[in-house]
């Protein structure tokens, strides 16, 4: 058989077995990303249970301490102009509520860098945390006076947890509290990771 006949077998067999180890490739990069993506969901969802379960006790006695010293009955009752100035005006106090709201605050920067479960959170502690954002709201206002980038990424977390709970025609019971998303733009590895790189190579 002439030699460029055997050549030209050759060329035809070897497109379909390129194409099939072509396949084999992505088949077995899509199983990678995906263990990759399940194996990232287990660790995340065990930092954010045993972040929660470190700081829960210790929070929940910082809000139930505040509550008793301002006289306020429970999370839903309204942070009044004296309860303000009784803040402001107590060192103690004020170190209380400014451990409380970073205790939250923490959370929320963990959510924006995908160490935390925004689900997790919402059902260990979402209502709380809303409900905490909102009451001591006119503290947050009057701090912002001095910076305005105070506890941001709480406001923004409470904005998500009120998405998650209620659904979007509900976030207006958020009431007058003006909620900021923030500028950063985050990535969720790997799912995001070609994202991530063509932002590198535009900017």
């Amino acid at each position: 058989m002439d030699i460029d006949i055997l050549a030209n077998y050759a060329d035809i067999i070897a497109i379909p077995l390129a194409i099939i180890g072509l396949y084999y490739i992505i088949r077995q990069l899509k199983l990678a990303l995906l263990e990759s993506e399940r194996d990232h969901q287990r660790r995340q969802d065990e930092m954010t249970l045993n972040a929660y379960n470190t700081v829960r006790g210790d929070l929940r006695d910082t809000i139930r301490r505040i509550r008793i010293k301002l006289g306020l009955k429970d999370m839903f009752a309204e942070l009044s102009d004296r309860n303000l100035e009784q803040i402001m005006g107590d060192n103690v106090l004020r170190d209380d509520v400014a451990k409380m709201l970073g205790f939250v605050n923490k959370f929320a920067v963990g959510i924006n860098y995908d160490v935390f479960n925004i689900y997790l959170v919402n059902d260990s502690a979402g209502k709380l945390f809303i409900q905490t954002f909102k009451q001591f709201y006119p503290y947050i206002d009057r701090v912002r006076e001095d910076y305005d980038g105070f506890y941001r990424d709480y406001e923004n977390l409470v904005y998500k947890l009120e998405s998650i709970r209620y659904g979007k025609d509900k976030i207006d019971s958020l009431e007058n509290i003006k909620v900021t998303n923030s500028s950063y733009e985050y990535y969720h590895f790997p799912r995001d990771f070609g994202k991530y790189l063509f932002r590198i190579f535009r900017s």
